[in-house]
């Protein structure tokens, strides 16, 4: 009972954490446009990112949960030491500047402990797929985020209203923002939903996770929000838009398939997608930023989660 409550915990802190971090991009692009005064950007980010997680992580409450096997405590461990070390390393990574999944630092974290202990089974189909799923979902957001492109630049150029074309764009940037926090809620804090339902049921979970993600984005980095949305409006406003909203389509079914993707990393892919039609300083660094991520972060997690697996089990004597 005691590691159920830790991971419920942690779980709780996880949250608090992604939420502030990754709801840098939905709430940037609010605040620098102007689209909606700042208390309102904040609010209707609060409460997507709110939405996302209570009803929208549904579909992702078997990512963790009951994919390992074997003695009850040890599979506790094998969770908390995972979560624990992952969120960590996602929190100092990210904080450094180095764009990071908290999904690439649970996973590879979970199947390594599994092989080392010998004790556990894991659900290796779902491993794999999911590790392939990381590779091309950044591709997929790409190619949707140039064809949602193209199609909303025909909309816009057709309308021959200067005040019509404004309200497309506000209604645009507004719609990328919702939903860019309804998805982030819905994957990267419902991941840690399932972990917690070591701890508690979905009901239990999932509205307390959502509220923890909600309070996050209010202390997250208000100076971080605004740099990196005039780094993604700086695309242009169709093409900012078509970024997100490409790249959350992509994001949101994978979701629903109950599947854990990288949705910093989806949304990059979207925006350098649109980037790549005026490649130059600022996408080199980018991509550059995003081999960093995916090169560094699992090993850092695997790193400290087998040590904090190991430090547990001699603690409880196991």
């Amino acid at each position: 009972m005691f590691i159920t409550l830790l991971i419920f915990i942690v779980g709780l802190i996880s949250s608090f954490i992604v939420g502030g971090n990754n709801s840098a991009t939905a709430l940037g692009i609010l605040v620098s446009t102007n689209a909606l005064k700042r208390k309102y950007s904040y609010l209707i980010s609060a409460a997507s990112i709110f939405l996302g997680t209570a009803v929208g992580s549904y579909t992702m409450a078997s990512s963790i949960y009951g994919e390992i096997g074997g003695p009850e405590l040890l599979g506790e461990i094998t969770v908390f030491s995972a979560l624990f070390a992952s969120v960590v390393a996602f929190y100092y990574l990210n904080k450094a500047g180095i764009p990071s999944s908290l999904s690439q630092m649970i996973y590879p974290s979970l199947a390594v402990i599994v092989l080392v202990s010998r004790d556990l089974t894991f659900n290796w189909f779902k491993f794999w797929f999911t590790v392939v799923s990381w590779a091309f979902s950044p591709l997929l957001a790409i190619a949707f985020s140039l064809a949602m492109y193209f199609a909303l630049s025909r909309i816009v150029r057709k309308e021959k209203s200067l005040l019509r074309e404004m309200r497309i764009y506000k209604f645009l940037i507004i719609s990328s923002a919702v939903f860019t926090s309804f998805v982030t809620g819905a994957n990267a804090i419902g991941i840690i939903v399932s972990a917690g339902l070591v701890a508690f049921p979905y009901y239990v979970v999932a509205p307390l996770y959502a509220l923890a993600a909600a309070l996050g984005i209010y202390f997250s980095s208000k100076k971080a929000s605004i740099v990196v949305g005039f780094r993604v409006t700086k695309l242009g406003y169709v093409s900012a838009t078509s970024a997100l909203l490409g790249s959350d389509v992509i994001s949101e079914v994978f979701t629903v398939l109950g599947i854990p993707i990288s949705i910093t990393q989806t949304t990059m892919g979207g925006i350098i997608g649109l980037s790549f039609r005026s490649f130059g300083y600022d996408v080199r660094r980018q991509l550059k930023q995003v081999v960093k991520g995916w090169g560094t972060s699992p090993f850092i997690a695997i790193i400290a989660s087998l040590a904090a697996f190991g430090v547990i089990k001699s603690i409880l004597g196991l």
